[in-house]
C-alpha cells in the first residue's frame, strides 16, 4: 500500500470588515452633471416682452406720424404763402367778381397760328369764297333757299369726300385732321367753325343754324330717328 502523506493544515487567517458607524466607507462619487436643456421662459415674461415692444414701436410710429405731419403742414403753409404772393391773372370785374364770359376766355387754349388767321378774315372775303364755289357748279343749288351762308359753306364741307368722312367725327376735328395731312382744306371753313363756336359759347340760340355747329348735317340724318304710324 502507497504511504500516505501526512498535510499540514495551516490556519488561514481572513480579516474581517467591521461594520458599524465608526468604520462606514464610503466611495468618492462625482457631482451630478448639469443639465444642458434650457429653461423655457415663462408666459408671464414673454408677454412682458411683447408688450415692451409694441409700446416701444408704437412709440416709434407715433413720432414718424408726428413727424410727416408737421412737415406736410408746413409744406402747405409754404404753398399757400406762394399762392397769396403770386399776382391773379384772370381778369376781374369792377365789382371784383368773376363773369361767366371772362373766365371762359381766361380759361380757352391758346390759338394756334392758322387760327388766328382764319379769325381775321372779313365777311367778304367768306362771300367772295361761297361765289367762287357757286360758279363752279353748272346748275343752282336747290332747297338751300332759307340757309345762311355760314351754313352753307359747312354743308358744302361735309359733302367734299378728299377731306375724310364726315360721319361720326366732328367738324373741328376733321378739318384739323385735313390740315394735318396736308390735304389743304379751306381756311375759311375754319372761320366759319370759329365764328360759329363763339356764338354758341355766348348762347346756345345764338349760331346762324340753331344747332350743334360741329356736327355735320348728314351725321344728324343719318342718326334721326322717324316714326312711322
Amino acid at each position: 500500500m502507497p504511504p500516505k502523506r501526512r498535510t499540514k493544515s495551516t490556519l488561514s487567517t481572513q480579516q474581517t470588515l467591521a461594520f458599524g458607524p465608526r468604520n462606514k466607507v464610503t466611495k468618492p462619487t462625482a457631482p451630478p452633471p448639469a443639465s444642458k436643456k434650457k429653461l423655457k421662459p415663462s408666459p408671464l415674461s414673454q408677454e412682458s416682452d411683447s408688450q415692451t415692444l409694441s409700446t416701444t414701436s408704437a412709440a416709434v410710429t407715433l413720432e414718424e406720424d408726428e413727424t410727416d405731419d408737421a412737415d406736410a403742414l408746413r409744406r402747405k403753409r409754404s404753398n399757400d404763402e406762394e399762392v397769396q404772393k403770386k399776382p391773379s391773372m384772370l381778369p376781374k370785374s369792377p365789382g371784383g367778381r368773376l363773369s361767366i364770359r371772362e373766365v371762359k376766355s381766361a380759361a380757352a387754349p391758346a390759338r394756334s397760328e392758322v387760327e388766328e388767321r382764319a379769325a381775321r378774315l372779313s365777311d367778304a372775303e367768306l362771300k367772295r369764297y361761297w361765289r367762287a364755289q357757286e360758279e363752279e357748279r353748272t346748275a343752282k343749288r336747290v332747297h338751300q333757299e332759307g340757309l345762311s351762308m355760314n351754313e352753307k359753306i359747312l354743308r358744302h364741307f361735309d359733302l367734299s369726300s378728299q377731306y375724310g368722312p364726315c360721319i361720326g367725327i366732328a367738324r373741328m376735328k376733321r378739318w384739323k385732321r385735313a390740315h394735318g395731312l396736308d390735304l389743304n382744306p379751306p381756311i375759311q371753313v375754319l372761320a366759319v367753325l370759329l365764328r360759329e363756336q363763339q356764338q354758341q359759347a355766348s348762347g346756345p340760340h345764338n349760331s346762324s343754324s340753331g344747332k350743334d355747329v360741329d356736327r355735320a348735317y348728314l351725321d344728324d340724318l343719318l342718326s334721326a330717328r322717324v316714326g312711322v304710324d
